[in-house]
C-alpha cells in the first residue's frame, strides 16, 4: 500500500487546484486519475484516493468559508491587542510593517504604521523580545490585484493565513509577552531569529545579505536590487531556504553530534526535535515547510516500525503541506518546491548530471513562465555549475563567517570581498545574450508544455520527444508574440496616467505616459528604500506577460511626475525606439534628470513635437500643442486615433483653455472614447468641449482616495448632463478595449466595479 500514497496525494492536489484555484482544466487530470485507478485494479488504493479527495474537498470549502468569514469588506476603525514577534517587524525609513496576531480573534493581520521621530524608529529597531501592542487603527481588506497579470497580494497573504490589514493610528501600550509553555517555545524561536537578524546587521553589506537569506530566510529592502542578476539567471532558489539548505544544515549538525559521540538513533531523535525550531528560525516559507516535513519523515522512516520509501515521504509531505497551507500549490514557490523534489525521486542516480540538471530546469519552466514571463537560456547550465559550488563553498563559508565574525571581524571583511566578486560575476553572466522574453502562456498551453516535458523526462534519449517539446514551445511563443488581436489599455497606475496601444500581430507598440509617484522631502532617517515601483509591478509586468520587450513610441504628455515619473523603470526594463514629448519640455529639470540620461544610454530617439510634427510608426494624430512651451499642463500632448472603427482622444492634463483652442482649430472633431483631461479635475472637461466631441464613453485615470478629490463632482455632473457614461480606473481597475483584424471589438475590465467601493470618491460612487 505504501508505494501508492502518490495517488491519494495527487487527488488531494488536484481537488485543491479545482476548488481554490478555479483551474477547471484540472478536471481532465482528475478524470485521468480515476481511470488510472480503475485500471490499476487495487480497490484499497481506489477507496483511499476517493476518501482523501472528499476530505480535501471539505477542507478546501471550509478554508474558503474561513476566508470569507474572516475578511472584512471595507475599512473601519478598530481597537485591538496584537501579539508581535520581533523578527517579523520590518522598518523602512519612517514606515514599518509586520504580521501580528489579534489576541481576541486569534487571526493574523498584516500591520502597517508610520514613525514620527528618529527616537521612535530607534526604539523599534532595538525591539528584541516578543510583545503585545494595544493599538487604535483602521482595519481593511488586503489589497487586490487591479491590473491583469499583476502580483496578487491577496492570494499570497491568504496562503499565509492573513486575511486583513491594519493601519495603526495610535499605539496605546506595549508590554512583553511571556505566553504559555508552547507559546514560550515559539516566542523563544522568534527571539533567536530576531537576535540573528540584528547580529547580521552589524556585518558588511554583502555578507549580511547572504547570512540573512541563506541561514534564516530573511530578505531586507535591498535584496531585490542586489540579487537582480541572480533572479535573471533563475538562481533565486539558492537564496531561499529549501531542501538543499536543510540537508546541509542537518549534515553539519549530524557531524557535530557524531563528534560528540552520540549514537545514530539518538542523533535522529535530536534532529527530529531540532528541525521544528529551525522551521521557525528559518522563516517558515513554503519550500522550508516542505523540506522540513520531508526531512522529518526521512528520519522517522529510518525507524524500523515505519520504513517509509522516498515517494511515500514526498506524498506525505505534500499532504501535510496542503493541510497547513491549502493554497501552497497556487504559489510559484510551492509549485517549484514540490515539483522539483518529486522529479528528483525519478532521476537515475548514475545518470549524466548535466542532463539531469537540464531536465529539472525544464520541468519547472512552465510554472516560471506563468509567473515571471521570461527565462534566461544560461539558467540551464547555471544551476548545474552553481549548486555544487554553493553546497561546497558558499554555504559553508557563510556559516563559518557568521560564527567567526563576532570574534574575528576581519574574516567577515575577507569573505564579504569574495562574495562581492562572486556577485559581480553573476551580474556579468546575467547580462550575456540569452534572455528570452517569452510571455505568459495560456493556462492550457502551460499544462501542455508541462506534459510534454514529462514525456521527455521519462525517456530523455528519445529525440522525437525533444522535438515535440521544442515545437510546443515554438508554437506558444508565436501565438504570444504575434497575436491576432490588438488593444487600447488604460492601466490602473494610481494617481497618474499610463496607457498602452498595441496593434494586432504586435505590429506597433505605443505607450502614452508612464505614471509616477510624488515624493515629498523627508529627513534622511525617514527616507525609504523602494525596491520596485508601480510601473515595474503593473505596466512592465503586463508588457512582459504579452511577450513585449520593445516599445516603438513612448509619448510623454508633459512634465508632471504623475505622468513621466516611472520613465526610469520603463527605460530600464524595455527597449524604447523613440520618445515624443511637447516641444520645449527638453529644457525642464524633471525631463533632464529622469528621462534624458537613460534615453541617451539606450540610444533612444528624442522627438519634441507640436501638432505640425510627423512621427514615424506613431498610429495616432498629434492634436496639441500648437507651439513650443515649457511642458506644463497647458502644453500637454493630445493624441487621437482610430482602432477598429472606434476613435479615441487622450487629453493628458490639458486645461479648459487648451480644450477651447482645440475646438476652434478642429470644429468638427468627434470621438467615441474620451480620456478625460487632468484625471477628471474641474480644471478640464469644459462642458462645451464635451458637447462638441459627443463621446460615447469617458475614461478617467485617477488614484483611489487621492488627495485632490479626482474625479471632481463638477466634471461628473458635466458628463451626466451630456449623457456620457464614465469608467474610472479607480472603480474598474485596468480598462481594456480589445479588437481583432476583422474589427470585432469588446471592452474588458479587471474589476466588476463594486470590489473597492469604500475607497472611491463620492462622485465615482454615484
Amino acid at each position: 500500500m505504501k508505494r501508492f500514497y502518490i495517488f491519494p496525494t495527487l487527488g488531494a492536489a488536484l481537488i485543491s487546484g479545482i476548488i481554490l484555484g478555479h483551474q477547471l482544466v484540472l478536471i481532465v487530470g482528475m478524470v485521468w486519475l480515476i481511470i488510472r485507478l480503475i485500471t490499476l485494479k487495487r480497490p484499497a488504493v481506489f477507496c483511499w484516493t476517493i476518501i482523501l479527495i472528499v476530505i480535501f474537498a471539505v477542507v478546501c470549502v471550509q478554508f474558503q468559508a474561513k476566508i470569507n468569514n474572516a475578511s472584512v469588506d471595507k475599512q473601519r476603525p478598530v481597537t485591538a491587542e496584537l501579539q508581535v514577534y520581533p523578527d517579523q517587524v520590518k522598518v523602512n525609513g519612517d514606515q514599518y510593517q509586520f504580521i501580528g496576531k489579534n489576541i481576541t480573534t486569534g487571526q493574523q493581520v498584516q500591520v502597517y504604521g508610520s514613525l514620527a521621530t528618529r527616537q521612535a524608529k530607534q526604539q523599534l529597531l532595538e525591539l528584541r523580545q516578543c510583545s503585545r501592542w494595544q493599538i487604535d487603527g483602521q482595519i481593511e481588506p488586503i489589497s487586490i490585484a487591479t491590473n491583469v497579470n499583476q502580483f496578487d497580494a491577496r492570494q499570497y497573504t491568504w496562503s499565509r493565513h492573513v486575511y486583513n490589514q491594519i493601519t495603526i493610528d495610535h499605539i496605546q501600550k506595549v508590554t512583553l509577552d511571556s505566553g504559555n509553555t508552547i507559546q514560550s517555545f515559539i516566542n523563544w524561536c522568534h527571539q533567536i531569529r530576531s537576535a540573528l537578524i540584528h547580529y547580521f546587521a552589524t556585518m558588511p553589506a554583502m555578507l549580511k545579505i547572504y547570512c540573512n537569506s541563506l541561514i534564516i530566510g530573511n530578505s531586507d529592502a535591498d535584496f531585490s536590487t542586489v540579487m537582480a542578476g541572480v533572479k535573471q539567471l533563475g538562481l533565486i532558489h539558492l537564496f531561499c531556504i529549501s531542501g538543499m539548505h536543510v540537508v546541509l544544515f542537518v549534515d553539519l549538525l549530524r557531524k557535530a553530534l557524531i563528534y560528540c559521540h552520540f549514537n545514530k538513533e539518538t542523533i535522529n531523535w535530536l534532529l527530529i526535535m531540532v528541525l521544528p525550531c529551525y522551521l521557525i528560525i528559518g522563516g517558515g516559507s513554503a519550500s522550508l515547510i516542505r523540506a522540513t516535513l520531508m526531512t522529518e519523515l526521512t528520519l522517522i522512516g529510518q525507524i524500523k516500525v515505519f520504513r517509509l520509501q522516498r515517494l511515500d515521504i514526498w506524498s506525505l509531505s505534500l499532504l501535510g503541506g496542503l493541510l497547513y497551507q491549502p493554497l501552497v500549490l497556487l504559489t510559484l514557490g510551492g509549485q517549484l518546491s514540490y515539483l522539483l523534489s518529486l522529479m528528483l525521486q525519478f532521476l537515475p542516480r548514475n545518470g549524466n548530471q548535466l542532463i539531469n540538471a537540464i531536465l529539472l530546469n525544464l520541468v519547472g519552466l512552465p510554472s516560471i513562465l506563468n509567473y515571471i514571463f521570461e527565462w534566461h537560456c544560461l539558467s540551464l547550465f547555471a544551476s548545474y555549475l552553481m549548486i555544487p559550488f554553493f553546497s561546497t563553498i558558499i554555504f559553508p563559508t557563510v556559516i563559518i563567517s557568521s560564527l567567526a565574525y563576532h570574534w574575528l571581524p576581519v574574516s567577515g571583511l575577507v569573505v564579504n570581498y569574495g562574495l562581492e566578486i562572486f556577485q559581480v560575476a553573476i551580474d556579468w553572466i546575467s547580462r550575456l545574450p540569452g534572455m528570452i522574453h517569452f510571455g505568459k502562456p495560456p493556462i492550457c498551453g502551460a499544462w501542455i508544455l508541462f506534459l510534454l516535458t514529462l514525456f521527455v523526462f521519462l525517456m530523455p534519449q528519445n529525440k522525437k520527444r525533444w522535438l515535440a517539446l521544442l515545437a510546443g514551445y515554438c508554437m506558444i511563443f508565436v501565438l504570444i508574440h504575434f497575436p491576432l488581436n490588438g488593444e487600447v489599455t488604460f492601466f490602473d497606475i494610481g494617481q497618474g496616467d499610463s496607457f498602452l496601444i498595441r496593434e494586432p500581430l504586435n505590429r506597433r507598440v505605443t505607450m502614452i505616459d508612464t505614471g509616477g509617484q510624488l515624493q515629498f522631502p523627508k529627513q534622511k532617517w525617514a527616507q525609504q528604500v523602494i525596491a520596485t515601483d508601480k510601473a515595474t509591478k503593473i505596466s512592465v509586468n503586463y508588457l512582459k506577460s504579452r511577450g513585449i520587450s520593445k516599445i516603438d513610441t513612448l509619448n510623454l504628455s508633459h512634465q508632471d511626475t504623475d505622468h513621466i515619473g516611472f520613465s526610469i523603470s520603463i527605460l530600464a526594463h524595455m527597449k524604447v525606439d523613440r520618445i515624443t514629448f511637447p516641444k520645449g519640455m527638453e529644457k525642464q529639470p524633471n525631463f533632464k534628470n529622469k528621462v534624458l540620461p537613460l534615453a541617451i544610454k539606450q540610444n533612444t530617439k528624442l522627438i519634441p513635437i507640436t501638432d505640425q510634427s510627423t512621427v514615424p510608426q506613431l498610429p495616432l494624430q498629434i492634436i496639441h500643442p500648437f507651439k513650443s512651451g515649457h511642458g506644463a499642463n497647458e502644453d500637454s500632448v493630445v493624441l487621437g486615433g482610430e482602432f477598429a472603427r472606434t476613435t479615441f482622444l487622450f487629453m493628458g492634463d490639458l486645461d479648459r483653455a487648451g480644450e477651447r483652442a482645440i475646438m476652434e482649430k478642429y470644429p468638427h472633431l468627434k470621438v467615441d472614447v474620451l480620456k478625460l483631461g487632468h484625471h477628471g479635475s474641474k480644471t478640464a472637461s469644459d462642458p462645451s468641449f464635451v458637447q462638441q466631441l459627443d463621446p460615447k464613453l469617458a475614461v478617467i485615470s485617477a488614484g483611489r482616495m487621492n488627495r485632490y478629490g479626482h474625479p471632481n463632482q463638477e466634471t461628473m455632473t458635466t458628463l451626466k448632463k451630456q449623457r456620457v457614461p464614465a469608467w474610472s480606473t479607480q472603480k474598474f481597475g485596468m480598462i481594456s478595449y480589445q479588437y481583432d483584424l476583422f474589427n470585432h471589438s469588446k471592452w474588458v475590465t479587471k474589476l466588476k466595479g463594486d470590489e473597492l467601493a469604500w475607497m472611491l470618491q463620492p462622485s465615482n460612487n454615484n
